[in-house]
């Protein structure tokens, strides 16, 4: 019976130790992205970073510089850690040009003087909505987006408010690889021309939402600045294409309706 217990520890423990806990990081598909780790200051620092998927080499340290002659070629190029950081226990990892192979668990070994340690971190992909179209053929609202990661989500609203679940809509999503595009189009009745119609496009923490206005809304007899567009915006008066995230907040103003376009950049405007 005592036999049968300490085998049933020793498996817990090994299978804790398999899956130790570590940090997440959260990375934007071909942009740059900082993988954290931490040690105790001594002399003679080692660091090995090491993707646990196929145990890659991602970067090593040591002698007082970077030792990249064994590092994978995946990575070449797209690593480094902060030199002036490293005395003061810091060897986080910068990867550019983050790729969806990049995704997965990451492991950080350091040794000292003082001793070695081992973390984790987990290093989770987005690609957010770039750009959101939408566009009115006859009664056929159509909005649509592509190289999404992960599965988006897109919803249709309207302004004033109306129950869209009785227009007919048709929705699909498609897979290439990793990534995903994804297209709606909401039937509406023929005549009813004064709703604005919004697509929100949505994956993981990122947003985007493209309007549709109806005709005679885009222009007035004074124009605009941006600060009395961003004042309308606040106002829930216009709707814009937006793309928020934990990080960061960027809006881009780009207005369609059925008989222009309007894109704004600082203080000027321009009619296309």
């Amino acid at each position: 019976m005592s036999g049968i217990k300490r085998v049933t520890f020793f498996y817990v423990l090994f299978y804790l130790k398999g899956f130790a806990k570590g940090d997440t990081e959260v990375c934007i598909l071909k942009e740059s992205c900082i993988l954290p780790c931490s040690f105790k200051q001594g002399d003679k620092v080692l660091v090995h970073w090491n993707q646990i998927k196929g145990n890659t080499l991602v970067h090593s340290y040591f002698y007082d510089r970077d030792q990249l002659e064994r590092q994978d070629e995946s990575f070449k190029g797209r690593t480094s850690l902060f030199q002036d950081q490293i005395s003061k226990g810091n060897v986080s990892l910068r990867l550019t040009g983050v790729k969806l192979e990049d995704q997965g668990r990451y492991k950080c070994y350091t040794s000292t003087t003082n001793g070695n340690k081992e973390s984790f971190v987990d290093l989770n992909l987005e690609a957010p909505p770039s750009k959101v179209g939408i566009q009115q053929v006859g009664n056929r609202i159509t909005c649509s987006s592509e190289e999404i990661y992960p599965q988006p989500e897109l919803t249709w609203s309207s302004s004033p408010p109306t129950n869209l679940n009785n227009e007919a809509i048709v929705q699909e999503t498609e897979q290439f690889g990793l990534l995903y595009s994804i297209s709606s189009s909401l039937i509406v009745q023929v005549g009813v021309i004064d709703l604005d119609y919004s697509c929100t496009i949505s994956a993981g923490r990122n947003k985007r939402r493209a309007t549709l206005f109806k005709p005679g809304t885009c222009f007035k007899e004074n124009f605009w600045s941006l600060h009395g567009v961003l004042q309308a915006a606040l106002n829930s008066s216009y709707e814009e294409f937006t793309l928020t995230s934990t990080k960061s907040l960027q809006i881009n103003f780009v207005i369609v309706c059925n008989s222009c376009v309007l894109s704004f950049s600082f203080h000027q405007y321009f009619r296309h």
